[in-house]
């Protein structure tokens, strides 16, 4: 739950988790060399059918113990951060936000895998198309979520930025190793813009850099669109 001026407060777990235990004794359990409710855990989390109550649960929970999200649980956490937030209920964003900002600031090792999670949802998802007997993936560009997905990942880089003043030294790299290929959709590449730009409004310092990217990049799309005329 989010107070004034960005903070979360601690909620008590509602339940505990379905395989029986508390997340506290599974890391323990798991640091003793026992790793079968870890790995059921771990599993259920994956769960396409992941109900929300379930995700809140386990958030709860996790944010209870995050001193203990040491690297050793590094498995762990990168399911965590697939974890489907954006589009579910807002219960589930907030916890989710509140999670993000306790991880970063106990376990700063896990800041840039964070910042990708969050910029890997800069554009939007992937769909299939099956046509005859062919796969073709393509972008989702009519998902009427994307603006308030977008918002949401804004948000969440402002609760990690609050927390970590130097996310902006580790998030330059990540913001031009996910620029979408000139070959992606226009709507791709201008969703990517767009939330490049928006970032510079909360992150000034970022700004220069980031259009430094954005003019290069174009410039390679301008070279590309000419020699395929």
């Amino acid at each position: 739950m989010e107070v004034d001026g960005g903070e979360f407060i601690s909620t008590p777990p509602m339940k505990t988790v379905r395989f029986g235990g508390s997340v506290v004794d599974m890391l323990d359990k798991f640091k003793r060399g026992d790793a079968s409710d870890y790995e059921l855990l771990k599993h259920q989390l994956s769960d396409p059918d992941i109900k929300d109550a379930q995700i809140v649960n386990w958030l709860m929970e996790f944010r209870n113990c995050v001193t203990q999200l040491t690297k050793d649980n590094e498995q762990l956490v990168s399911v965590i951060l697939k974890l489907p937030w954006l589009g579910r209920s807002p219960v589930v964003v907030e916890e989710y936000l509140a999670f993000l900002g306790n991880l970063v600031s106990a376990q700063t090792v896990y800041l840039r895998s964070c910042l990708k999670m969050v910029v890997s949802n800069f554009t939007p998802g992937r769909v299939r198309i099956r046509e005859g007997d062919v796969d073709i993936s393509d972008s989702d560009d009519d998902d009427e979520d994307l603006p308030r997905n977008f918002d949401l990942c804004h948000r969440a880089l402002k609760v990690i930025s609050n927390y970590v003043p130097s996310t902006s030294r580790f998030l330059m790299p990540i913001l031009s190793d996910n620029f979408p290929f000139v070959q992606k959709s226009p709507r791709t590449l201008e969703c990517y813009v767009h939330n490049l730009l928006r970032v510079t409004v909360y992150l000034p310092a970022l700004r220069r850099d980031v259009l430094e990217l954005v003019f290069s990049k174009m410039l390679k799309l301008d070279v590309s669109v000419a020699e395929g005329v």
